[in-house]
């Protein structure tokens, strides 16, 4: 039975430690009724992730040979099986680009899948623009040390959904809250009431979920929930989150 839900954005590598053991871990995080999957199709050098996730992602790609239509094809296993549940979706442009970008971004639809994280796409270039015209959000991942005049030009952009970086570091990191990061939420909140806030990086513990969502909408976890699912207490952790 699927639990009440929880304000966790989940994120999981696909084809780690097997594709079919990345499935597994996925209707765990649903269970444990995390709010959000964040599914990562993998590559092999992902710049703006941390050891635990860039090793998963080799390991996806080198050992397992993962491919993007074996992860679209995991994506549309989870959906038959979990309709109702919000899934996004992260890769990097290199993923995107070999693909084909329209071929992609039909597949993301078919998927009922809405949102796009690409954390090295900037999300004001042109090629974002032919994104969001094809009907795919995408998902800014703003630094928490954002310069003022480029968050009003992400804001003139109109998105749904912000992922803000708790710090400026990459992830799987030691936790800290930017001291910047109240006025961003300020700022997008007052531009935009009805757009969504995630915060990531380092969140590791059901007191610093707490401390996020006071003020967004769901903490984004990664790094924590790999290491668990490694360590083989992933269950246990999920039902600490969940409090």
């Amino acid at each position: 039975m699927m639990k009440k839900s929880m304000p966790v954005m989940a994120h999981l590598v696909l084809g780690y430690p097997t594709l079919a053991e990345s499935l597994a871990t996925a209707e765990q995080y649903i269970a444990a009724g995390c709010e959000i999957l964040e599914l990562q199709i993998p590559f092999s050098h992902p710049t703006a992730d941390g050891p635990v996730i860039t090793q998963a992602c080799r390991d996806a790609v080198e050992k397992n040979n993962v491919t993007v239509e074996d992860c679209l094809e995991a994506i549309a296993e989870l959906r038959s099986r979990f309709p109702q549940q919000e899934i996004m979706v992260m890769t990097y442009l290199n993923r995107l680009f070999t693909f084909g970008i329209e071929a992609f971004t039909t597949a993301l639809h078919d998927l009922h899948v809405t949102h796009l994280i690409v954390p090295d796409l900037p999300v004001d270039s042109p090629l974002a623009a032919k994104i969001m015209d094809e009907g795919i959000q995408l998902v800014p991942v703003v630094a928490a040390n954002i310069r003022p005049e480029r968050l009003y030009k992400l804001l003139a952009l109109g998105f749904d959904f912000y992922y803000l970086m708790s710090d400026f570091k990459i992830t799987g990191s030691g936790f800290s809250l930017h001291p910047q990061l109240q006025e961003i939420i300020l700022v997008i909140r007052k531009k935009y009431p009805d757009a969504r806030i995630g915060i990531g990086f380092g969140i590791s513990t059901p007191e610093q979920v707490k401390l996020v969502t006071a003020s967004a909408d769901v903490a984004i976890i990664g790094s924590s929930l790999i290491t668990a699912r490694m360590e083989g207490r992933l269950e246990g952790y999920l039902a600490q989150l969940a409090g």
